[in-house]
């Protein structure tokens, strides 16, 4: 369940939450009496995960649920990069060096005059950490410092979309381009068009997992486990009225 993203999506991804899982279903058999049923299901968990690892039947669900509009096709506002996770010495975790990488090389192609990061703070090893020294660290050696703005603590996409339009009033009418990781880009997209804005999307390029062209059994049940977070999260958005209705890709 953990590989193929399961856990992810029930909030139980740490090791405690594994624990709590596992043991809420070792009560719920021992009273059912369903050990049968719990080996039918593993199997089919199994095959699944064989299915996703060893074949390529990610590569055309992954490559058409990802948005990468031109980014040059004519100058935007500002280039907003996405924050992604946070490393216990205050770094920015993969997926946020990637976006934050790739928001750099835009802004130095000349898209957009400025550019824009999303702060995220977690709770980490007893201590209150933040994404601002591992972004300062990446925009100071790019030279970028006086085209750095950055909008205050986010919990979600949405309220980095909210906080990005009060920074960029106003927003309707404003041109941007929205830098995240590949599988999210739909989604974030999406929410930055629902509060007005006209949006370029462009995906991260991976330094670590490949998820729009799957190929390795690794890359693969990445893909897999992000495709399946960002479904449910459009899903979501969509009861939320976070983002317009509009028909499904596979």
């Amino acid at each position: 369940m953990q590989q193929l993203g399961f856990l992810d999506v029930l909030g139980l991804s740490t090791s405690q939450g594994m624990v709590v899982l596992c043991a809420i279903i070792a009560v719920g058999i021992g009273f059912l009496g369903a050990g049968a049923w719990l080996v039918g299901v593993d199997l089919v968990l199994f095959a699944v995960y064989l299915v996703i690892a060893l074949t390529p039947a990610m590569s055309g669900p992954a490559a058409r649920w990802v948005r990468d509009d031109p980014a040059s096709s004519a100058p935007a506002d500002a280039v907003i990069v996405l924050s992604g996770g946070l490393t216990p010495d205050s770094s920015l975790g993969t997926s946020g060096t990637e976006r934050l990488l790739s928001g750099l090389e835009l802004v130095r192609a000349g898209v957009a005059p400025r550019i824009v990061t999303t702060r995220v703070t977690q709770r980490l090893g007893g201590r209150q950490i933040s994404s601002d020294p591992g972004q300062r660290r990446l925009i100071g050696l790019a030279g970028m410092d006086s085209a750095w703005s950055m909008v205050d603590s986010v919990h979600s996409t949405r309220d980095e979309a909210m906080q990005v339009a009060r920074l960029l009033r106003p927003a309707a009418g404003r041109s941007i381009v929205v830098v995240t990781s590949a599988m999210h880009t739909r989604r974030a997209c999406a929410v930055f068009e629902g509060v007005g804005f006209h949006v370029r999307c462009v995906a991260a390029r991976g330094l670590q997992n490949t998820t729009r062209r799957p190929i390795s059994p690794d890359d693969r049940l990445e893909a897999f486990r992000e495709y399946l977070y960002e479904h449910l999260g459009m899903l979501k958005y969509r009861w939320k009225g976070w983002i317009k209705p509009g028909p499904a890709t596979l």
